[in-house]
């Protein structure tokens, strides 16, 4: 169960699930990726891991994600997100902008607030 899916949030009225929809759509369309993990070429001169600012130089493996820019690249430990340091199970990640990765939960709660009651966004 994911906080985007009607089913799993009690009580919506139509309006509301209405709403929820647009917003996991939105949300996919705009912000969600996949990185893909493979080795930086040998001819390159290298990168810098936009985690830890540590470099990754040519014949290493790096973990890319498209919605952060061209180039941008991570060392496979340093693929997190950026606010909770949790690793991105799957390589699932939300680009919010600026090159800034977030976890689905985090990137939940920059845009939308959570219920007390169940925790759902």
């Amino acid at each position: 169960p994911t906080t985007s899916q009607p089913q799993f949030c009690h009580d919506l009225d139509e309006a509301e699930r209405r709403e929820l929809k647009l917003f996991a759509q939105r949300r996919k369309r705009e912000n969600l990726g996949q990185g893909s993990v493979r080795p930086l070429p040998l001819t390159s001169a290298g990168a810098v891991c936009q985690q830890c600012g540590g470099p990754v130089r040519g014949g290493q493996l790096a973990v890319f994600a498209a919605r952060a820019g061209l180039g941008a690249c991570w060392h496979p430990q340093c693929f997190q997100c950026s606010q909770c340091r949790q690793p991105l199970v799957d390589l699932v990640y939300f680009c919010p902008g600026g090159g800034r990765l977030l976890c689905g939960r985090h990137h939940g709660d920059s845009v939308r607030h959570r219920c007390p009651a169940c925790d759902e966004v």
